[in-house]
């Protein structure tokens, strides 16, 4: 799978790495009732076994569940940062007042 990630994605990632050292960060892509498609970040999530590898960046990997995988495969993409957090999410990231996003890459 062809996933990239901007430079805030990175640095997003690299911060949130070092304030959790010794946890093992996750983002899933999942199709859940709240979140959709949004990109997930977890600390100490255990990845199932049919979910599916899309990348890794600032040593977190990336996984889209069995039922999302699918509809995303073959499509390059690109997870960037957002300023806003999107009401009731729980991932790592909207406590600093963004979120991770999930998009097909522009030629």
């Amino acid at each position: 799978m062809d996933l990239r990630f901007t430079d805030r994605a990175r640095t997003l990632l690299a911060e949130i790495r070092a304030e959790n050292p010794s946890d093992t960060l996750v983002i899933l892509v999942g199709g859940g009732c709240c979140e959709n498609t949004a990109p997930i970040l977890m600390k100490n999530f255990r990845v199932g076994r049919s979910d599916r590898r899309m990348g890794e960046a600032e040593g977190v990997g990336v996984y889209a569940s069995a039922d999302v995988y699918p509809l995303i495969e073959g499509t390059p993409s690109v997870i960037d940062v957002t300023d806003g957090t999107g009401a009731g999410s729980f991932s790592l990231e909207v406590r600093r007042g963004v979120r991770l996003t999930l998009r097909p890459l522009q030629p």
